[in-house]
């Protein structure tokens, strides 16, 4: 089995990526499948800093305003994956949030709120994540503490999970 190095100050981001799971079982639209789904993710989360061979887990959700002409997706998401076997799926675990303007621009107020809005952790099988500054740490955090704060009335929730070779991808209401 290979290893994600983890440090003490790392604990916090992967307990907040379990709760994300919770908050996602907690949603009305999802399906007994879907919530085992969570659950066996969550179980390789919790498992850490040891991944299993052929590990492949992803849970998030991203809030969609508007359209392709003029819109807003912003996401959050934990990201799983080691292929021993495979040199292009190494992966390892991903803790990201996204911020994804409608079409795409070079405006630079727009830009610099993407800049704000976005983090990324990345722990690489075997290496430990250098990128972490505790304010980007609290920023994820504090995201999805209350995942729907961003969110108006109009906004889709949309969640996607996979593990293994299960996938699901469900829209939910926003309430």
């Amino acid at each position: 089995m290979a290893q994600i190095n983890l440090t003490d100050e790392h604990t916090s981001l992967v307990s907040a990526a379990i709760g994300l799971g919770d908050w996602l079982c907690e949603l009305p639209e999802m399906t007994k499948t879907d919530i085992a789904l969570i659950k066996s993710i969550q179980r390789a989360l919790s498992h850490l800093p040891t991944i299993k061979d052929d590990t492949l887990a992803m849970y998030g959700f991203s809030i969609e305003r508007g359209d392709a002409e003029q819109g807003l997706v912003r996401g959050w998401d934990v990201s799983l994956e080691y292929f021993a076997n495979d040199a292009e799926q190494q992966g390892g675990l991903e803790i990201f949030s996204s911020y994804i303007p409608m079409p795409e621009t070079d405006n630079k107020v727009v830009l610099e709120q993407k800049k704000n809005s976005e983090v990324y952790f990345n722990w690489p099988i075997g290496e430990t994540c250098s990128f972490i500054s505790a304010q980007h740490q609290k920023q994820w955090i504090d995201d999805i503490s209350e995942p729907l704060q961003h969110a108006k009335p109009s906004d889709r929730l949309r969640v996607e999970l996979v593990f293994a070779d299960q996938y699901s991808e469900i829209d939910c209401k926003i309430e």
